[in-house]
């Protein structure tokens, strides 16, 4: 976690550092998996404290002090996660096509946000494409796998690590887990594009998915769940 500022204090001087970099970046800084939960708890303390010195006295300079920075932080908050969203947006849409991309450390909630947004534009494109048999004739055919990340780890072994060791050291395995399903595969697929790796599931395949993509192979046909909480290969 030495890249993210993980112990750094959420204050600001801190939110006001974010808004800047995010106002004139392309690029999503790296925030700490628990930023917004910081955020909101310094809100809650900056809203009693503003409210404890209008009830004493509305018009102190201490009270019209802590309301305008409690405004400010207000603002400065929204402009930060609608800066994000928009390149998270762009950052899902590029993963969803098949291209690899790097995807900083995020908050708990924008990592759910992006990997729905993943999932739906992922369905949105098998939808449109009618089962993708372009992509499919396009890719090379690969053997049937026991796991997609099995087979994912033998055709893209170092750029995945990159981008999601850090990830991998910050969330504890046990609450990923939850979020994954075991299916049965129940015909061939083309390949597809995942929240970390391009799946390539075969007929008969037994395989581990996040919820939201076996969701969607359970929707159209394409899977059956064996069990509803997957475990540890």
């Amino acid at each position: 976690m030495h890249d993210v500022p993980g112990e750094e204090e959420v204050n600001f001087e801190r939110v006001t550092k974010v808004y800047r970099e995010e106002s004139g970046k392309k690029t999503l800084v790296a925030l700490e998996a628990d930023f917004y939960d910081k955020l909101a708890s310094y809100v809650a303390r900056l809203d009693e404290s503003a409210n404890k010195e209008v009830q004493k006295n509305p018009n102190s300079a201490k009270a019209l002090m802590l309301q305008d920075e409690l405004r400010k932080v207000r603002k400065r908050r929204d402009q930060i996660f609608t800066y994000r969203e928009r390149k998270l947006a762009l950052l899902a849409s590029s993963r969803a096509s098949g291209a690899e991309v790097e995807v900083p450390n995020l908050p708990a909630q924008e990592r759910g946000l992006f990997e729905s947004m993943v999932a739906l534009l992922t369905k949105s494109r098998a939808d449109a494409f009618g089962g993708s048999a372009v992509v499919s004739e396009a890719e090379s055919p690969m053997p049937p796998s026991a796991t997609a990340k099995s087979e994912s780890a033998k055709k893209e072994p170092e750029r995945m690590k990159v981008v999601r060791a850090e990830d991998t050291k910050r969330v504890p395995v046990p609450p990923s887990l939850k979020d994954h399903v075991l299916v049965h595969v129940l015909e061939d697929l083309p390949p597809f594009a995942g929240i970390d790796t391009t799946y390539r599931l075969k007929k008969e395949d037994v395989v581990t998915l996040p919820k939201t993509i076996a969701q969607i192979l359970v929707d159209r046909g394409k899977a059956r769940i064996v069990q509803m909480s997957g475990t540890a290969a």
